[in-house]
């Protein structure tokens, strides 16, 4: 996959324009609040029907419209249409060929993005959540059955929990139960099996970024290994009881990081957490280009404001060699003057 053109509408602080793209990597460049991350953005929502920046979408239409439009011409390999538009206080609209789509799947599947901005770098300090979700989005284009299991495995956990609180007998909490282990354990494999490729390919990369970078990559399903999830629900109900809330299960995956046991946060510098986020997210680009015919688009934002420059220039020939399209913004040109290549596209903006 790979975008040629992206039109843009009312979008933040671009009126109407439109952009050429190569199939190559792409460097986006102009001073802070030219509009460089608002390309990124826009392809992002494209592909999500969500931003990375902001969960206020009336907040994105520019100040003097009601409706923004983002339009896109890409080729996988054959030539395809992605549009969508939002007017205030109403729902996103999304096109794929012209045809408007009941729901935004489809349209993910055909644009799949990696992300590496500021935030990203957060992945280690969050959550479990925001962890799993990275399982989840290779399971999404590894498997088509997983996004089923996923929401209906969402949906008994959501249902589980507000029969807690609302104290129905324990009789209806089992019948939830039995369901809920039946979907957990598909979940599990299916995010067992893309952890699976996942985690070899970490370590390759992480390896070539920096050999003497040791640590532990290990999924957590949300349970106890030893026990059935079943067994492991019929344990704990009555703390679950306590608390009005579901404490295991597959909503409690994680991906968990350690050297020696111990959490990395308390090992790897920033500078190295930053670069294990790097070798994830081109990890999981590069399982997905082994695995589908539409390659990973990379998005990274602000990158040379991140890593120094020996990094960041072995960031760069790695992503040459992947042969994916890459969008890169950056708010000084001299910064990118020494990776630059014939075959690189120069936007600025």
């Amino acid at each position: 996959m790979y975008i040629s053109n992206l039109r843009l509408q009312n979008f933040r602080n671009i009126p109407a324009k439109s952009f050429d793209f190569k199939n190559s990597i792409n460097f986006i460049v102009g001073k802070n609040g030219s509009g460089k991350t608002s390309i990124l953005e826009s392809i992002y929502f494209l592909s999500h029907s969500r931003s990375f920046r902001s969960s206020q979408l009336n907040r994105i239409i520019n100040h003097n419209a009601d409706e923004f439009i983002i339009y896109t011409k890409a080729y996988n390999p054959d030539e395809i249409t992605i549009s969508l538009s939002r007017k205030k206080n109403s729902n996103n609209i999304s096109k794929l060929n012209l045809e408007i789509q009941k729901n935004h799947t489809e349209i993910t599947r055909n644009l799949p993005i990696q992300l590496i901005n500021p935030e990203s770098f957060n992945i280690i300090n969050s959550g479990a959540q925001q962890r799993c979700k990275v399982i989840d989005w290779g399971a999404f284009y590894l498997d088509k059955t997983f996004l089923k299991i996923w929401q209906q495995t969402k949906f008994l956990v959501k249902q589980r929990n507000s029969a807690l609180k609302q104290n129905y007998p324990y009789s209806y909490i089992l019948s939830i139960d039995k369901k809920l282990c039946e979907f957990a354990e598909i979940l599990d494999y299916k995010r067992q099996a893309y952890f699976t490729k996942l985690k070899p390919k970490i370590y390759e990369i992480l390896s070539h970024f920096n050999p003497n970078l040791q640590l532990d990559i290990d999924y957590f399903r949300g349970w106890n290994l030893h026990k059935s999830l079943a067994q492991v629900l019929e344990e704990s109900f009555n703390y679950d009881n306590k608390y009005k809330v579901t404490n295991h299960g597959p909503h409690k995956a994680d991906i968990v990081l350690s050297v020696s046991h111990k959490p990395i946060q308390d090992i790897f510098s920033r500078g190295q957490q930053k670069l294990l986020i790097c070798a994830l997210k081109l990890a999981q680009g590069e399982i997905h280009n082994s695995e589908n015919d539409n390659k990973c688009i990379y998005l990274i934002d602000d990158i040379t404001s991140e890593l120094d420059s020996i990094h960041t220039l072995t960031l760069f020939n790695y992503l040459k060699q992947l042969k994916s399209q890459v969008f890169i913004t950056t708010t000084e040109k001299n910064k990118i003057n020494e990776f630059i290549d014939t075959n690189s596209y120069i936007l600025e903006i």
